[in-house]
């Protein structure tokens, strides 16, 4: 509970400062391209159209439990792009962030969160680009949507502490970075973004498996708030179970990122 603490309060006094670092990755990752920084959000409008080409019109015939597959689709989408975005920065976020952090004495504890925040951006302006395209398509604001800022900080929490695992473990074994991205492929069609898991005729055990993830339970989070008009509590075994883990992933992450992250730079 200890570390738990100690690097809960390294973040948060320390995160106008990694703020600014993000941004500026955000700003030199596009610097060398014409466009800039529009490709940060043509990318992932261009990954939705294929999706939804591929699944919605050969798949699905358009619609999915009653809804339009593009706004199924883009409802699941939009926060599976920012967890997508920062677990996969998040794996290399302290090896790639440790020279400049051991150059200006800045606390490692911060490099797992830096990924969350380069991600902030290009998810609130998604995220006007979804409300407009479900008023499109005739489903108006209700009083559900004031769960978004629940689901926002669900969202926030899990990868925060994927990110404390993975940043860590990725310094320690060399093969931890590899591995995970072929296992995050695998995750992205189990966890309901583009793939309807109730339709499917799965076996009922894999499927309630499957509905164990904290990335299902994030994706569904959203599509109950906009789509189904469904609070979190009325699934309270899942939203027990997902904030224990997450709970639990946070305080093993403090723990290993503390007792290894003074041997960091020998290990790299």
């Amino acid at each position: 509970m200890n570390d738990f603490i100690q690097t809960m309060k390294e973040i948060f006094s320390n995160i106008v400062i990694a703020n600014r670092l993000a941004q500026f990755n955000v700003k030199s990752k596009w610097a060398d391209n014409y466009l800039g920084s529009i490709w940060n959000y043509l990318e992932p409008i261009i990954y939705i159209a294929t999706y939804f080409v591929v699944f919605g019109l050969g798949l699905y015939n358009g619609t999915v439990n009653g809804q339009s597959y593009i706004v199924w689709l883009i409802v699941g989408i939009i926060p599976w792009y920012f967890i997508q975005g920062s677990f996969n920065k998040g794996l290399t976020s302290i090896k790639s962030q440790l020279g400049l952090l051991t150059k200006i004495r800045f606390p490692m504890s911060v490099a797992p969160v830096m990924p969350i925040l380069e991600e902030l951006r290009r998810f609130f302006v998604m995220m006007v680009v979804m409300v407009a395209v479900l008023i499109i398509f005739g489903t108006m604001p209700d009083i559900h949507w004031i769960q978004f800022f629940y689901a926002f900080i669900a969202m926030l929490a899990t990868m925060l502490a994927h990110n404390l695992i993975n940043s860590t473990l990725t310094v320690i074994i060399p093969d931890y970075k590899p591995a995970m991205a072929a296992v995050f492929r695998l995750i992205f069609f189990t966890s309901g973004v583009v793939i309807n898991l109730d339709a499917k005729h799965l076996p009922d055990v894999l499927v309630g498996i499957i509905k164990l993830f904290p990335f299902y339970y994030v994706l569904e989070t959203f599509r109950d708030t906009f789509l189904y008009h469904k609070w979190f509590w009325e699934n309270g075994s899942a939203t027990t179970f997902f904030w224990l883990l997450t709970v639990l992933m946070l305080m093993v992450g403090s723990m290993i990122h503390l007792r290894f992250r003074e041997r960091f730079i020998d290990m790299v």
